[in-house]
């Protein structure tokens, strides 16, 4: 573990769950161009996972919808 994954704010088990997808925090942050160490980057950086974890729910809410609705379109 990096050293400065030791920077890692506090995050929600989705957030963490992404971030060890990408080795760890630090790994993670250097992956999106930001610094670890530098707190608008580490802002920024928490705001990416915020966006990912939405994402992952909205993808799984369209997917169970579909299965619901037998894989039919509204068309």
């Amino acid at each position: 573990m990096p050293p400065t994954d030791a920077l890692q704010p506090p995050l929600s088990e989705a957030e963490r769950a992404i971030c060890k997808a990408y080795g760890g925090w630090t790994s993670f942050m250097a992956s999106m161009g930001l610094k670890p160490w530098d707190d608008e980057d580490a802002d920024e950086g928490k705001h990416i996972l915020a966006t990912f974890v939405a994402n992952d729910k909205e993808e799984k809410a369209s997917k169970e919808a579909k299965k619901n609705n037998g894989g039919a379109s509204g068309s």
